[in-house]
């Protein structure tokens, strides 16, 4: 885009204009993209056929080529024609779950020798999986030479056979010195390339990664052959014993290491000056690590170590680390208390610049508040931990910020007490599992604390998550109500009361786990849920003391056909649900269901099949559906919002909702539309103590409506007065009418009602009406008209309604 004096901006092309750029300049600009971002290459095809074409044949872009188990020889023949120009990456994979078609052996063999045709334009490799040895026939040789590759994957799940050692053979004579990346998950791949005939394939490598399930039978003397290596990853590895005196040219150049199940004896006594990040698991031989032979790595800032001894990572020289995980499989704070002494030099020699702290270590209290406040610089902490016992409320109190009182009496304020870390932006606890016993919520409150007490500072997060899973809770401010904590439809929040408000937890999930999965509350103790996510069975049964259930708009996230031992019928006092099943609360009891509002997906209930919801002390409830009203039994009902919009109205009213609905005691109606006038009249005529009714769909009302609202006579203040007899019909409409509330009534457009307006107003006045609120909203307009009357006068008065004011909804 480019922009002129006057401050518009016009585009570099007219619309259309791209297909003006020569293809050589387009050729140009796609490799500076995709050397630059190579996850934009599909992008970049998929813009249209020319740029598909530029992509595919530009030299120096690499081409795609899948070999999956459905695939033909035809399909890679026209591949391989079609991008001539360019190389070629070769991705094997037969276990490919989007290639649902059966594997034909045939097929696959063809289709790989065809591939291996073009092996002189391989740039990279990559053997995902393999059909098992004897499903299919394996290569006899591979074309040569593969002049071009410069990478080497070889997956867990590939066993090639009697195609390993053609293919070995092809790349360690012809792929130097172009290879620099190899990954290999099979032993016998690895000893092949140990040989010492194969050993110059390591020359050139600058990126190793070696990932075994298991021991290997023989040592693999690689190390003094790689002399360009820059990152190392190898588990199982199985190395040799190294003489201090051997050279090692790895040792120079390597600036990433990662080892798990590895001897670390080649390491003792050197100095590894390019080394950044380090992580060691369960290291081989580290004792011979000690203060006569330590490890210097003067560039590292991340370091990573997991072992049952953790005493040789105090000989591990570094200058001051900015990310330090440490874990120890002692199982009791006895044996975990002298592991964590032995951390403690590396901990204290990096504080001032350790911002990232990773600790996996079962140690007294004591020992750990020691620790973290000689870390002024921390910012994250996580703690991994067996459960919640395993640190007090106590300790946790330790982080809750504190200042001084400004107000307070005193001549001189005591000081405040330092929290600790108190530059934390992040805490998080990775518990195995969760809390039990009836001391349960006693921790949750003093997470609460610590979120309320830094809120006012930079961005801080407490974060809980559980046995590992990539699920994640964090902990809010307190709130009075879980409708105020969820932003985002996609979030679920559960809830824990407190003496100040209602903790929020609120889950956050992986964005590459699928929206559909289940949703696991580990809070047995939660007494609040708001659910965007599916809810298991097993899960609701786990939640006995559940007092308030939301349930968000997707379709199935209840169980459509619930047991009716589920704890929450005998707990939920509050319950809202959009879009669910008919069928998931039919013939259920709800024992203690004070508020209520549900919406429908699909067909209504069977009235005919007479499954009757029971809400015995529900005296709000707002539904869209009168069927659904049809089937629910409220005999202590004050509030209701619904929708009389149903053909067979008068049959379903008088048939079932009579008859399960005592309309006796109905204070409040929401009325959302309805199919013809009349119903409505009839229905409101069998409500004596109605006080306030809400019309949505006013647009609709007319002369006949309004004036059935107005006393024919001003001798009936008697009616009003004695008109409260449940057992019989007011001869004047709601008699106890307080509040009546007109929505989408364009006043100006419906002059012609101002002398009923009137008469309603002033007459009930006259009689005596408890009638105060008589308003006519205009949301489009933005304005509500209220008519005032008072002994014959009539007032009206237009106000201007706010910017969130909108139309009326029960409060649930």
């Amino acid at each position: 885009m480019s922009s002129t004096s006057s401050g518009l901006v016009h585009p570099l092309l007219p619309p259309g204009g791209a297909d003006l750029i020569p293809v050589e300049i387009l050729s140009e600009i796609f490799l500076l993209v995709i050397l630059d971002q190579p996850e934009d290459k599909e992008s970049l095809e998929l813009v249209c056929r020319r740029w598909y074409a530029i992509v595919i044949s530009t030299p120096g872009i690499t081409s795609r080529l899948w070999i999956r188990r459905a695939t033909k020889k035809e399909v890679v023949q026209a591949f391989i024609q079609q991008t001539r120009e360019t190389r070629l990456a070769v991705i094997v994979d037969v276990n490919d779950e989007g290639d649902g078609e059966g594997f034909n052996s045939e097929d696959f063999h063809t289709s790989l020798m065809v591939a291996c045709q073009a092996a002189p334009r391989w740039q990279f490799l990559v053997l995902r999986s393999f059909p098992p040895p004897g499903e299919y026939k394996a290569p006899d040789t591979v074309v040569q030479p593969l002049e071009s590759l410069r990478g080497f994957i070889m997956g867990g799940h590939c066993d090639l056979g009697t195609f390993l050692e053609p293919l070995m053979t092809a790349i360690t004579t012809t792929t130097l010195p172009r290879l620099t990346k190899l990954e290999l998950s099979d032993s016998r791949a690895v000893l092949y390339l140990a040989q010492p005939t194969c050993l110059h394939y390591f020359f050139c490598l600058t990126d190793l990664t070696i990932t075994l399930s298991r021991k290997m039978e023989s040592p693999a003397d690689i190390l003094p052959h790689l002399r360009r290596l820059e990152y190392f990853r190898a588990w199982h590895l199985y190395l040799p014993i190294y003489s201090p005196d051997v050279s090692l040219p790895l040792i120079q150049t390597l600036t990433e290491l990662r080892l798990k199940s590895v001897s670390v004896q080649w390491m003792t006594g050197k100095v590894f000056p390019a080394l950044e990040r380090c992580s060691i698991a369960f290291p081989h031989h580290s004792d011979t690590i000690s203060v006569q032979q330590p490890v210097t790595m003067p560039a590292c800032t991340d370091l990573a170590y997991d072992s049952n001894d953790l005493d040789p990572l105090r000989h591990f020289h570094h200058p001051p680390l900015a990310h330090l995980q440490v874990k120890c499989g002692q199982w009791n704070v006895r044996r975990g208390n002298p592991q964590f002494v032995a951390i403690c030099p590396t901990v204290f020699a990096s504080a001032q610049s350790l911002y990232v702290l990773d600790l996996e270590v079962k140690c007294s209290e004591q020992l750990l508040v020691l620790a973290l406040r000689l870390l002024p610089a921390l910012g994250v902490l996580w703690l991994r931990l067996a459960s919640p016992h395993a640190l007090s409320e106590t300790f946790f109190q330790g982080f809750v910020a504190t200042r001084s009182n400004a107000d307070s009496p005193c001549e001189m304020a005591a000081l405040p007490r330092l929290p600790l870390c108190a530059k934390l932006r992040e805490l998080r606890l990775l518990y195995r599992r969760w809390l039990r016993g009836p001391e349960r919520k006693g921790i949750i409150p003093v997470f609460s604390d610590i979120v309320s007490s830094r809120y006012s500072e930079d961005v801080f997060d407490l974060l809980l998550t559980f046995d590992g899973r990539i699920q994640r809770w964090d902990v809010q401010e307190l709130v009075e109500s879980t409708c105020d904590v969820v932003d985002d439809v996609n979030t679920s929040v559960v809830g824990v009361s407190s003496p100040y408000g209602i903790i929020p937890l609120q889950w956050f999930e992986d964005s590459s786990l699928p929206s559909s999965m289940e949703l696991e509350v580990p809070f047995k103790e939660a007494e609040y849920l708001v659910a965007r996510h599916q809810l298991s069975i097993d899960c609701l049964s786990t939640l006995h003391n559940l007092v308030e259930l939301r349930v968000g708009d997707k379709q199935d996230i209840l169980p459509t056909a619930p047991p009716v031992n589920l704890p929450l019928f005998r707990t939920l006092r509050v319950f809202t649900a959009e879009n669910i099943h008919p069928s998931s609360l039919a013939g259920q009891t709800f024992h203690k269901l004070e508020r209520c509002r549900m919406s429908l997906y699909g067909e209504g209930p069977d009235l005919s099949e007479g499954r009757v919801t029971h809400m015995s002390v529900c005296t709000t409830l707002d539904v869209d559906d009168l069927i659904l009203l049809a089937t629910i039994n409220l005999p202590q009902i004050c509030e209701l919002g619904a929708s009389f919009d149903h053909p067979k109205f008068d049959m379903i009213w008088e048939t079932y909702i009579v008859v399960n609905v005592n309309l006796s005691g109905l204070e409040l109606l929401h009325v959302y539309g309805w199919y013809q006038q009349l119903d409505l009249i009839q229905t409101l005529r069998c409500l004596p103590v109605l006080k306030s009714l809400i019309i949505g769909n006013g647009s609709d009302l007319d002369a006949d409506f309004f004036g059935e609202f107005v006393p024919m006579h001003l001798n009936e203040t008697s009616v009003l007065i004695h008109s409260h007899d449940y057992g019989q019909t007011s001869a004047v409409l709601c008699p106890m009418l307080r509040s009546l509330l007109i929505e989408g009534c364009d006043f100006n457009q419906r002059l012609e009602l101002m002398p009923f307006f009137k008469q309603v107003v002033t007459l009930r006045a006259a009689c005596g009406s408890p009638l105060e609120d008589f308003t006519l909203f205009d949301f489009e307009l933005g304005s509500k008209i209220e008519l005032i009357g008072r002994y014959g006068s009539f007032v009206m008065e237009t106000v201007v309604l706010g910017g969130d004011a909108g139309p009326f909804r029960l409060s649930i």
